[in-house]
């Protein structure tokens, strides 16, 4: 028996100061654990990370969802301002794969340890019952690009089982993901200025921070290379013309 729960949000300010949060529960043959983490960076410290195995509430809400993690010293507040989408990404024997884009784009207020940090962000959900290490995928590309009035999101696996879903302003279209950006539903995003945020073997930069994570996982899946980046993004809807930020990322299975 298997199965995943992550969480996902994201805030990032007008100066690109950012926080990205996780939360999860696994479960594997029984064995359970649940974690919570951030990410907070910015071009002055850097990327700072914290982690805990203490429980933390569900982030929780519709509109306007909600996430108090004390161990981590965070309060988050999402404000939706693009509708949510759901998308069923794999169904087979195997097990499923589940994703709800919660706020695909939202005002936000992230507390941390007494700082505050406000500006847009991102939530999502993922719900797994088949292993990450048995996905059909070679590679992995994820990303959103979000301004003051607009945002697209993108998710786009390759290898034995495609898939492509691409959101402008929230709404499913289709579209072209390319490697500085993306273009579909009337949307042309690029990127520019990438400053790397994380990089490495997850069992270097996610597996091994975490106690007992380890001994729950097979090898296979520590070879997992990923790639995240903040950059500076130029998103053109119609004649909107806005500039803004965007995290994203890329992972490779190991062969």
């Amino acid at each position: 028996m298997f199965s995943l729960r992550k969480w996902y949000l994201d805030c990032v300010g007008d100066s690109g100061d950012l926080c990205i949060a996780y939360r999860a529960e696994l479960n594997v043959a029984g064995a359970q654990l649940a974690t919570a983490s951030l990410l907070r960076f910015d071009d002055r410290g850097g990327l700072r990370s914290r982690w805990t195995v203490r429980s933390c509430p569900e982030p929780s809400g519709e509109d306007v969802l909600s996430w108090q993690a004390p161990p981590l010293d965070l309060s988050a507040r999402f404000e939706r301002r693009d509708p949510s989408c759901s998308a069923t990404l794999l169904d087979g024997p195997g097990g499923t794969v589940r994703w709800n884009c919660t706020h695909p784009r939202a005002a936000v207020e992230m507390r941390i340890a007494g700082e505050v940090l406000r500006g847009i962000g991102y939530a999502e959900v993922l719900d797994l019952t088949v292993p990450p290490w048995k996905l059909p995928i070679d590679e992995l590309r994820w990303g959103r690009l979000l301004t003051v009035s607009h945002g697209v999101v993108w998710i786009e696996w390759r290898g034995s089982h495609p898939q492509r879903l691409v959101l402008v302003d929230g709404i499913p279209t289709s579209g072209e993901v390319e490697e500085r950006g993306l273009r579909g539903g009337g949307a042309r995003a690029l990127l520019h200025e990438p400053r790397v945020l994380r990089s490495g073997r997850i069992g270097e930069t996610v597996v091994s921070a975490v106690p007992r994570l380890e001994r729950l996982v097979p090898g296979r899946i520590l070879g997992l290379e990923e790639t995240k980046w903040r950059s500076r993004g130029t998103l053109q809807i119609g004649s909107c013309k806005e500039e803004g930020w965007a995290i994203h990322e890329l992972v490779r299975w190991p062969r």
